[in-house]
């Protein structure tokens, strides 16, 4: 019997998730004995100053991606420890639409797991845009985790 999704990611678009996604990635991966990517992806902060980072820009920005990488290193360390084979990404984009289609048609990923956890009526206008293109756009399958 062949593998219905070889290529599994998990990606963390909203910067309050839930851990529901990475745990149903994972459960899937390890029942079809398939590859795992966890992506994330926050907004890059924009420069104070439009032309040029400040100090403190580039400040916020790494911290940024120190806690990035923190969280993805947690999610490997559990992915390894139940016996996943697991890849990490991370992205600071202006655009988090476009990243992750392009990550998904590049990666051949076979299905698209996306958090969804409970926002405020703007962030949820926002992220229902983000999902709702990703869908479209990604041409795979896309499950999304709810709380």
């Amino acid at each position: 019997m062949s593998k219905i999704f070889k290529k599994i990611a998990v990606a963390i678009i909203t910067p309050t998730h839930t851990k529901k996604s990475f745990n149903v990635g994972l459960e899937l991966a390890k029942k079809m004995d398939s590859e795992l990517t966890v992506i994330e992806c926050m907004y890059k902060i924009q420069p104070k100053l439009y032309f040029f980072e400040t100090k403190s820009d580039k400040k916020i920005a790494q911290q940024q991606v120190t806690k990035l990488k923190a969280e993805l290193e947690n999610w490997k360390k559990i992915a390894l420890e139940q016996g996943v084979n697991i890849k990490t990404k991370f992205a600071l984009t202006e655009s988090i639409t476009h990243w992750v289609t392009e990550f998904v048609k590049q990666n051949k990923i076979d299905m698209l797991i996306v958090d969804y956890p409970k926002l405020s009526m703007v962030e949820m206008s926002l992220y229902d845009d983000i999902i709702n293109t990703i869908h479209h756009e990604s041409h795979c399958h896309l499950l999304t985790t709810k709380p």
